[in-house]
């Protein structure tokens, strides 16, 4: 009798959790909660579309001869955000046999490119410091993480105008004008685009991306 009234006793311990649990509402929740941000202006899915934008981080570089080019943020002459680049360089006067700046941006990581190659394009402003100018004597180049690069010299096709120290002028350079076929370029793994300087210029050069090809 004893042993049955502690059969029945527990039972309805039993019952009376399983009635309490029935009544917790449950949430399913991931491990971690990971909020993505979203860029509008992503390109195919290709966010990593900011290549400068005001940030004279680790990412960014200059040749390290000073005696050829400069670089340095600039904060009142700006096209957009909060600050762009004075470059500043003489190549032959400064005896150099190669000079140039580069941008390793999304903090350095492997960009799948492969979506934007097609009706896309890098596009910049560049503004005199002082007076104007036709010609922009730089080559742009794209590097992948093996070390292979492509390039694209600057022609007067790629922007409308001169170059003057009143305005902004837009360079635009089409993506297909790269030979990423070239030496078995990686474009699913692009390191840096590069800016190879000639010549001589004092240019101030903001807001650098990759946009829809119009």
């Amino acid at each position: 009798m004893i042993k049955n009234s502690y059969i029945a006793f527990f039972m309805a311990v039993v019952f009376l959790q399983l009635t309490s649990c029935s009544l917790v509402s449950v949430q399913n929740k991931n491990l971690y909660d990971i909020k993505e941000d979203i860029n509008l202006n992503a390109i195919n899915g290709f966010n990593a579309v900011d290549i400068f934008k005001d940030d004279f981080d680790k990412s960014v570089w200059v040749s390290p001869e000073s005696q050829c080019v400069t670089m340095k943020s600039e904060y009142k002459e700006v096209f957009a955000d909060k600050a762009s680049l004075r470059v500043k360089w003489d190549k032959v006067g400064g005896g150099c046999k190669w000079i140039g700046i580069g941008f390793g941006w999304n903090n350095w990581m492997a960009k799948d490119m492969i979506d934007v190659t097609d009706g896309s394009a890098v596009q910049f402003q560049v503004k005199s410091v002082k007076g104007s100018f036709s010609n922009l004597p730089v080559a742009f180049a794209f590097e992948d993480y093996s070390g292979v690069q492509t390039f694209y010299g600057y022609n007067k096709t790629l922007n409308k105008g001169m170059f003057n120290d009143k305005t902004w002028t837009t360079v635009t350079i089409p993506l297909s004008k790269f030979d990423f076929n070239k030496d078995n370029f990686d474009i699913e793994k692009v390191k840096q685009f590069i800016i190879q300087l000639e010549g001589d210029g004092d240019i101030y050069l903001d807001n650098i991306k990759i946009v829809p090809q119009t």
